[in-house]
């Protein structure tokens, strides 16, 4: 999956406000000229030993897009349950 996205993505910045429990990303798809800009909330939840991030909400700056993640988040909830292994790492920056 990492390797298909880097053919398609170029010049991928991010950045992370653990605070706000927010995400910035921006990315220039393959073939573009102008980069693509998105901005999401987040939630950490712990439950025991297992530690899930639930994306809230996102925001492009490409009206198109918006639309696009806003009729997919619609139908299904973004979660991810986060490997234990890696849990204590991820909540060192998200948290």
């Amino acid at each position: 999956m990492e390797e298909q996205l880097q053919k398609v993505l170029n010049n991928v910045s991010f950045n992370v406000n653990a605070g706000k429990q927010t995400m910035d990303l921006t990315v220039l798809p393959h073939g573009e000229t102008t980069p693509i800009s998105f901005h999401l909330n987040y939630k950490l939840v712990e439950k025991g030993d297992e530690t899930e991030i639930f994306i809230q909400n996102i925001a492009s700056d490409r009206l198109w897009v918006d639309e696009i993640v806003k009729m997919w988040l619609e139908k299904s909830s973004f979660n991810y349950k986060i490997p234990q292994d890696l849990a204590g790492i991820i909540k060192m920056f998200l948290k």
